[in-house]
């Protein structure tokens, strides 16, 4: 391992110039389909369900989001259900300080329930008239008859000796409760002449973003709860002012001003950063809210907002997850978008599907962790996915029929000379895919392999593109906590792998990592799965047909518990950087040079590199 700080490897510059590059670049993918077809058992055929008895194992504390209601005299009940008996809960509350550029909830008040015992239905009465009090009144509810009010639900779980939290909000005006936006404004997907707006609400309305003296009006979704609202016509490079306006009867409100800013059309520099793996870590509080660590996702968002980032990546894991309930997973997905909403305001999220973003269903086989298959149709892991963000819908459909769509969860955008892509190396789980069908934690099934081959080929003849990133979550060379897994599996060796051989797994993704480079425009590959972080210099030395070296950069330090390095891999020796600090990463693209900051939670530089001259 060589744990030096600074590098001078210059990649891609030669190789895109030698003279019979679009020969080998039509010789390299016409060659990549062909497989030496190891065997895959059931692997990627519809699955045979066991005639055995499910298994429930979820997180769930709290059973659905609160029920509020106005009471009269200023005064809102909270009501909710929890799982299991709980002793009595707390309630905190406040507002959003109007001034407040990245706005986070102060809470100033705090109320316990009135109840003796445990139980599992639940109520608090919340006195609005303490939060108006002229000395702390910075919302000016008392003025205004009304605003917003943020709550934390704090519930004592006694099975597990911890507190669980739920963060929520509603909003009132003249002693009734009104409709307001539970999560969001965000944008997403900004390019030099649109943007998306989205947004959900906790009830039915009409939705109109305001922007540059326009207006742009959605009727949301079936619901009326979720919106994603398209802008056109912008002018690259320039900042837009916007609101939200959000309507139900006779109540009509608008958000505060928030900002984005598009890119110019030849747009030479920018940055952006990469996390991954912020799933609940060790030491309760904020570290364990809701299924994230919410104390490490809002500190790296902000402090790579304050440094000026333009877009970022989250490599997956975001939650615990891995759950026998949709709503559960659902309500871990909201706990991460609170986490990360004050800089959403302003700057687009990309997410990338995770391990841990799985809804299951699990059968008692006698095993120790049972059989386990990703939930079909509306509660599949795949659509759950989709429902929460709002990526682009530009990848491969599916894989045949009756198996999840990969929309949202594969796709590419790019942002000025460059094109980032996103593939899914956790589609349709199965644990036992060889015997019992689905896919293999780590496998790029046959329609999104050839969706890969053929987006590399595109971009690689594009002149318009110069460089190419790629993400999932999987490491493709894990060094640290995930090495008999992933995309490596310890080789595929079956003595490895209990008697399975699993060579497959690593000769599609070797033919994945040959088509990337053969574009002569690779510039890294950026995962996370391993709690991390480590750069590695993926050479032909690791396989020949990897003909221009290309970084992988693992960056799986968002929060989650901690992995170590493993040695004795093919490519230990390559190696230049590994850290088992809390980190994210920040790219800084400046024409064709790339350079690359590691920043640790307590500020510190772990990594700088020059990735590209």
């Amino acid at each position: 391992m060589n744990e030096q700080k600074n590098s001078t490897f210059q990649l891609g510059s030669n190789w895109k110039n030698v003279a019979l590059y679009s020969l080998c670049i039509c010789l390299i993918f016409q060659t990549l389909v062909f497989s030496t077809d190891f065997p895959r058992g059931k692997v990627g055929k519809l699955p045979q369900y066991p005639d055995l008895q499910k298994i429930e194992s979820n997180d769930l504390v709290l059973l659905d989001v609160p029920t509020v209601k106005m009471k009269g005299d200023m005064k809102v009940k909270l009501t909710f259900k929890t799982k299991i008996k709980c002793p009595a809960t707390k309630v905190y509350y406040g507002v959003f300080e109007p001034d407040q550029l990245l706005q986070e909830p102060r809470y100033r008040r705090a109320v316990k329930e009135d109840l003796d015992g445990k139980h599992k239905k639940h109520k608090v009465t919340i006195d609005l008239k303490s939060l108006m009090n002229p000395v702390i009144d910075v919302a000016n509810l008392a003025d205004n008859q009304g605003g917003i009010i943020a709550y934390r639900i704090e519930i004592y779980n006694p099975k597990r000796a911890q507190s669980w939290a739920y963060n929520g909000r509603f909003a009132f005006q003249n002693n009734e409760i009104v409709p307001v936006i539970t999560q969001g404004p965000f944008v997403d997907q900004i390019t030099d002449n649109s943007a998306v707006i989205s947004w959900d609400t906790d009830l039915p309305v009409r939705g109109i973003v305001h922007t540059d003296g326009k207006s742009f009006v959605e009727s949301g979704d079936k619901n009326g709860t979720h919106f994603e609202v398209n802008i056109t016509d912008l002018k690259p490079n320039e900042k837009y002012l916007y609101e939200v306006e959000i309507s139900a009867d006779n109540h009509t409100s608008r958000t505060r001003e928030f900002y984005f800013k598009t890119p110019g059309k030849d747009l030479d520099s920018f940055s952006f950063a990469v996390m991954g793996d912020s799933r609940v870590g060790v030491g309760g509080g904020e570290r364990q809210l809701g299924g994230v660590n919410f104390r490490v996702v809002s500190r790296f968002t902000q402090d790579a907002f304050n440094r000026g980032i333009d877009f970022f990546i989250h490599t997956g894991d975001m939650v615990n997850g891995n759950t026998t309930s949709s709503k559960d997973l659902e309500m871990q997905l909201d706990a991460y978008k609170n986490a990360m909403e004050p800089v959403g305001h302003y700057i687009p999220f990309y997410e990338v599907m995770g391990n841990h973003e799985l809804t299951l269903d699990i059968y008692k086989d006698g095993s120790r962790s049972g059989l386990k298959f990703d939930k079909t149709g509306e509660n599949s892991s795949e659509a759950c996915f989709a429902r929460a963000f709002v990526n682009p819908t530009n990848g491969p459909a599916m894989e045949s029929f009756g198996t999840p769509s990969y929309s949202e969860s594969v796709y590419h955008f790019d942002y000025g000379h460059c094109r980032f892509i996103v593939f899914n190396n956790n589609y349709w789980f199965s644990n036992r895919p060889e015997e019992w069908g689905g896919n293999l934690e780590g496998y790029v099934l046959d329609e999104q392999f050839h969706w890969l081959l053929q987006t590399f080929l595109k971009a690689g003849k594009d002149d318009s593109i110069e460089q190419i990133y790629l993400f999932a979550q999987e490491p493709m060379f894990p060094n640290g906590g995930h090495v008999g897994d992933g995309m490596w599996y310890n080789g595929g060796d079956p003595e490895r792998n209990g008697g399975i051989d699993r060579r497959y797994v690593v000769e599609r993704r070797d033919k994945i990592w040959e088509a990337f480079c053969a574009t002569g425009k690779a510039v890294a590959a950026n995962f996370g799965d391993e709690h991390c972080y480590h750069r590695t210099l993926i050479t032909s030395r690791i396989n020949h047909s990897f003909k221009q070296p290309v970084w992988q950069i693992v960056s799986g330090g968002a929060g989650a518990p901690f992995y170590m390095q493993e040695e004795g891999l093919p490519w230990t020796q390559d190696v230049k950087k590994f850290s088992t600090q809390s980190h994210y990463t920040l790219f800084r693209v400046d024409g064709s040079r790339v350079t690359l900051n590691v920043y640790s939670l307590t500020g510190q530089l772990l990594d700088e590199a020059v990735l590209q001259e």
